[in-house]
C-alpha cells in the first residue's frame, strides 16, 4: 500500500507542477564529485562528509507562495557477475550471480519548512546457482524482484535542523570504499530522525550530527553477508535499531573533522515490551554506559553495540585529504580494558586521497584506502568473533540480511589503489584491489586479487558510469586449488531532466 500511495504522488506530482532537475547527493554514479570541489577549494569546508544522506542540503529561506517541485534524475544501474557474488554499495541490489537492475524514478517537492522526496526502487535479479559449499554459498538460488521506497523521506527544515522520516541509504564516517556502522551497501531501511541539514556553527567550531530510530528485517530466502551468504534458519523477527552520529569541526584546527558513531540494536518485540521511559526504550543510544560494568544486563536482554571514532583532515592548498575509523564490536569491561586491548573485537579503516590539479575540471586523483575486518592476533588470548558478530542477534547487523556497514564480505580485509584522470565531461579511473577473505583459522586462504577500469561520461543530460572488474580468487570459498576467474560489471545511467 505504501508503495502506490508513493507511485501516486510522484504521478500526481509530475503532471501538477513543471518539473525541474535536481540530483542525489549521495550516488554511486559522479562519486565524491562535491568532495573533490573540497579538496580544490570549490566547495564549503565546513562539511565533513561523514554525515551523509540522500537528501538535499534545505540552505534557502521557507518559501509559502508556491510550492518547488522538481523531478529528481532517473537512475537505472545494471550488475553482472560471471562466476560469482562480487560488489558491494550498492544498495537495494543483492549478492547474487548473473544479471541484475535497479531502477529509480524520483521528485522532490518542497514548500514552505515542509520537504519531501518520492524515488521508489524496483530491483529484479536473476540470481543464479555458483560454486557453494559447506563454508560458502546458497546453492537454491531463484530469481528475485522487489519493490521498495528507496530514497523516499518527508520532513520538516526548523533552521539547521531537520526532524521527520525516512527509507534513504545513510552514509557515516569518512571512508570512500568503506564505512564501519552507516553504508549504501545494504537497502535503505525506515527510520525516524532529527539530524542537522547543515553544519551548525557554535563557539566551539561547527556541528553535525543524526539520530535515527530505525526497523531492520530480514528475508530467510536469501543468503547472510555476516554467515558466507548461507541460509539461517532463525528468528526473523523485526529489530530496532538505535543509532547516531556526531561530526565536530573544531575552530582552533583548520580542516579538522572529529567524530562518532553508535548503533544499539535489539529484536523489536523485546524493545517495546521493556521497562522505563521514553528515552531508556527508544534512545537508549544516549543513556547507555560504554563499559560493561555498568551495563551487565545487557547481554541478557539480546541487545548488541557497535560503536567508532573517526578524523578527516584536508589541505586544500595541497590538495589532500587524510582519514581514519576504528570501530569496537562491544563492550569494554572497563577504561583500563579499552586501553590494555585496543584490538580486542575491532575493526578500522584508513585512507589518504591526493588530487593533482590542471584546472579546476581538470585533474588527477590518487586514493588508497585500508579497511582491517577480520579478528587480530589477540584473539588467541580472547575471541571476540569477526566484526558484526555478536551472540545477542542472529542476523547480525544486516537489513534484509545485507550488512549496513562495510559490505566487502563477513570477516573480510580489503586494500583498494586507485587513480582518477577527470577532463572537464570525461572521468576515467583504474583500481587494483586486493580482498582476503575471513582469514582467522582458514587452513586454505581465499584471497582476491582485481583490476578494474571505471569509465564515466557526461553528455548533455546523460551520465553513463561503468565499472569493469577481473577478480581471480585464489582457493575460492577456502577449497584448495579453486582458482576461478570472475567479471564483475556495472552499467549505470542517470538521466538529468534539466
Amino acid at each position: 500500500m505504501a508503495i502506490k500511495k508513493a507511485i501516486f504522488l510522484f504521478l500526481v506530482f509530475c503532471f501538477v507542477y513543471k518539473a525541474n532537475a535536481q540530483s542525489y547527493t549521495l550516488e554511486s554514479i559522479d562519486q565524491n564529485k562535491l568532495r573533490n570541489q573540497q579538496l580544490l577549494g570549490e566547495y564549503d569546508s565546513s562539511v565533513s562528509f561523514a554525515v551523509q544522506t540522500n537528501s538535499i542540503i534545505a540552505n534557502s529561506k521557507p518559501n509559502w507562495k508556491t510550492p518547488n517541485v522538481k523531478l529528481l534524475p532517473f537512475v537505472l544501474s545494471q550488475q553482472f557477475n560471471s562466476h560469482h557474488p562480487f560488489g558491494w554499495n550498492d544498495g537495494a541490489m543483492i549478492q547474487a550471480k548473473g544479471y541484475q537492475v535497479l531502477a529509480r524514478p524520483g521528485v522532490h517537492a518542497k514548500f514552505g519548512v515542509f520537504e519531501t522526496q518520492i524515488a521508489p526502487e524496483f530491483v529484479f535479479a536473476t540470481n543464479g546457482n555458483y560454486p557453494a559449499n559447506a563454508q560458502y554459498g546458497n546453492p537454491n538460488n531463484q530469481s528475485f524482484s522487489k519493490v521498495n521506497l528507496g530514497q523516499s523521506f518527508a520532513k520538516l527544515n526548523l533552521g539547521p535542523i531537520s526532524i521527520g522520516a525516512s527509507s534513504e541509504n545513510l552514509w557515516w564516517g569518512p571512508g570512500i570504499n568503506s564505512s564501519l556502522l552507516m553504508s549504501n551497501n545494504a537497502p535503505g531501511f525506515l527510520h525516524a530522525f532529527i539530524r542537522t541539514n547543515k553544519p551548525i556553527k557554535t563557539p566551539i567550531g561547527n556541528i553535525e550530527f543524526n539520530l535515527i530510530g530505525a526497523r531492520l528485517e530480514s528475508n530467510n530466502a536469501l543468503g547472510y553477508e555476516n554467515n558466507h551468504l548461507q541460509t539461517k534458519n532463525i528468528n526473523d523477527n523485526w529489530r530496532y535499531l538505535n543509532s547516531y552520529v556526531i561530526s565536530w569541526q573544531p575552530k582552533w584546527v583548520k580542516g579538522v573533522f572529529v567524530g562518532m558513531t553508535r548503533s544499539l540494536q535489539q529484536y523489536g518485540d523485546q524493545a517495546l515490551k521493556l521497562n522505563g521511559g521514553f528515552v531508556s526504550k527508544y534512545l537508549p543510544v544516549l543513556g547507555l554506559a560504554f563499559q560493561k560494568v555498568n551495563s551487565r544486563g545487557e547481554d541478557s536482554i539480546n541487545r548488541d553495540q557497535l560503536a567508532s571514532f573517526f578524523i578527516r583532515w584536508i589541505f586544500p592548498k595541497s590538495n589532500v585529504e587524510l582519514y581514519a575509523e576504528y570501530g569496537k564490536n562491544d563492550y569494554g569491561l572497563n577504561i583500563r580494558d579499552y586501553m590494555m586491548a585496543p584490538t580486542h573485537s575491532a575493526a578500522y579503516t584508513i585512507g589518504i586521497r591526493k588530487i593533482i590539479k590542471k584546472t579546476s575540471d581538470k585533474y588527477i586523483q590518487f586514493e588508497t584506502e585500508l579497511t582491517q575486518m577480520s579478528q587480530s592476533p589477540d584473539y588467541l588470548v580472547r575471541d571476540a568473533g569477526n566484526w558484526y558478530t555478536h551472540g545477542g542477534i542472529f542476523q547480525g547487523y544486516t537489513n534484509y540480511n545485507q550488512v549496513l556497514g562495510a559490505g566487502a564480505g563477513f570477516g573480510t580485509n580489503v586494500q583498494t589503489i586507485a587513480a582518477t584522470w577527470v577532463n572537464g565531461m570525461i572521468r576515467n579511473g583504474f583500481l587494483v584491489q586486493r580482498l582476503e577473505h575471513d582469514p582467522i583459522n582458514r587452513a586454505n586462504k581465499w584471497n582476491d586479487i582485481s583490476i578494474g577500469w571505471m569509465p564515466q561520461w557526461t553528455y548533455k543530460k546523460m551520465i553513463l558510469g561503468a565499472k569493469i572488474q577481473l577478480i581471480h580468487s585464489s582457493n575460492y570459498a577456502w577449497e584448495q586449488g579453486n582458482n576461478p576467474i570472475n567479471l564483475h560489471s556495472r552499467l549505470m545511467i542517470q538521466y538529468n531532466f534539466k
